[in-house]
């Protein structure tokens, strides 16, 4: 039993709220939750309009 190693949450138990994410972060969560639950988007090869200016706008922001 001694050899058997496993993931131990080591946090303090607290999610991350929206104020803790950067602008490029909450920008890149906004364009992956759009895409997943678009129907005209096929992720990663096609994009819709609305997903096409969230990328741009990502892009945008500094790291």
């Amino acid at each position: 039993m001694g050899d058997r190693s496993e993931w131990r949450d080591t946090s303090s138990g607290s999610p991350r709220t929206a104020a803790e994410f950067t602008p490029k972060q909450q920008t890149f969560r906004e364009y992956m939750d759009h895409s997943q639950g678009c129907p005209d988007c096929d992720y990663g090869n096609r994009r819709c309009d609305v997903a096409q200016a969230i990328w741009k706008a990502w892009r945008a922001l500094p790291q």
